[in-house]
Order: structure tokens, then C-alpha cells, then sequence
């Protein structure tokens, strides 16, 4: 495949089963990265989270398992769950703290 990667064509496999847990780690899988879009499953054991930094691209999180806490802004905070689906806009500071284990896909795109 020209694009994706980590991926095979033609075959359906299930978005829960795209990433395991790695015990009390955070685990990724990226499908794509480059300058414009990053498509990346993201696995987190409770309690596991990414700090708050600065991402120049719009982001999408689709929760498939448990929940997290997204921190953005200064002191902004949201809880998403399983089956959710949330948009942060670009230019901003935001974070994910799992409050479960959880797995999650997520997008950021830059025109």
C-alpha cells in the first residue's frame, strides 16, 4: 500500500483487536503519519496518560474501549467513553489520562 501501513488490504479485522494492551504501558499503531494527517490506534492501562502538549493539527479521538479524560487548553477538561467520538480544533494544548484501560483511535489532520 502506497499510504497506510500496519494494515493488511482486503482483510476486515475488528478496531478493538488493532491494538492490545501492553500491560501498564501506552501502546500505538500508527496507519499513517506524515505533514498532513496521523491515524493512530492508542491502547492505555488505567491511570497511563499523555501530558498536555501543543498540537498544530485538528484532532478527532474515537473511543472503542473504556474512559479517558481529555485535558486542553489551560484548564479544560471533558470524560469520554466507549462508542464516543470528540473533536479538539487546532492550536491547542490537550492531553488523555486513561481512567479505565482504554483504546482509542484517533486522527489529526492539517489542511
Amino acid at each position: 500500500m502506497k499510504y497506510l501501513r500496519n494494515i493488511i488490504p482486503y482483510e476486515p479485522v475488528a478496531m478493538t483487536d488493532m491494538i492490545q494492551h501492553t500491560g501498564s504501558k501506552i501502546a500505538s499503531k500508527a496507519l499513517i503519519d506524515n505533514d498532513n494527517t496521523e491515524i493512530r490506534f492508542f491502547s492505555y492501562a488505567k491511570g497511563e496518560s499523555i501530558d498536555k502538549e501543543y498540537y498544530s493539527m485538528e484532532t478527532l479521538f474515537v473511543m472503542i474501549e473504556g474512559s479517558a479524560k481529555i485535558v486542553y487548553k489551560e484548564s479544560d477538561e471533558v470524560i469520554v467513553n466507549a462508542g464516543d467520538v470528540i473533536a479538539l480544533e487546532s492550536g491547542i494544548n490537550y492531553g488523555v489520562e486513561a481512567l479505565t484501560d482504554v483504546k482509542l483511535f484517533n486522527i489529526l489532520v492539517k489542511a
